[in-house]
């Protein structure tokens, strides 16, 4: 199977990837054609997407390897979000990107304002 992806959009046909890469002006490079010839790739791939990846432990019975695309592709299906962030803040966001979240842990949380009222 053969699949296309330009961004978060995943197209079939080369030549519907190559227009809708064209109309948001990129370059040839980011037209990433995905071949998976096996179940195994297959169930590699969509783990990668759902974040599991090989130094994990991964459910018994799922298949990590052989990785089939590379982590740029996977890593352009999240947007980032701040440990400290709302969640309905970072659902709104993600869903208003076409992205899933994923949750990175902050070094230094903000500190609240102080209160002024007396």
């Amino acid at each position: 199977m053969i699949v296309y992806n330009v961004e978060r959009g995943w197209f079939p046909m080369k030549n519907d990837a190559e227009a809708y890469r064209k109309t948001l002006g990129l370059k040839p490079d980011a037209n990433f054609k995905l071949v998976i010839e096996t179940r195994e790739e297959l169930a590699a791939f969509l783990n990668g997407l759902m974040g599991i990846k090989a130094p994990e432990q991964a459910p018994a019975g799922a298949v990590v390897e052989p990785v089939v695309a590379p982590p740029e592709v996977i890593e352009r299906n999240f947007v980032e979000v701040p440990d400290y962030v709302p969640m309905f803040l970072a659902k709104a966001y993600a869903k208003a990107e076409g992205k899933e979240i994923k949750w990175v842990a902050s070094e230094e949380q903000p500190s609240p304002t102080p209160s002024t009222s007396s």
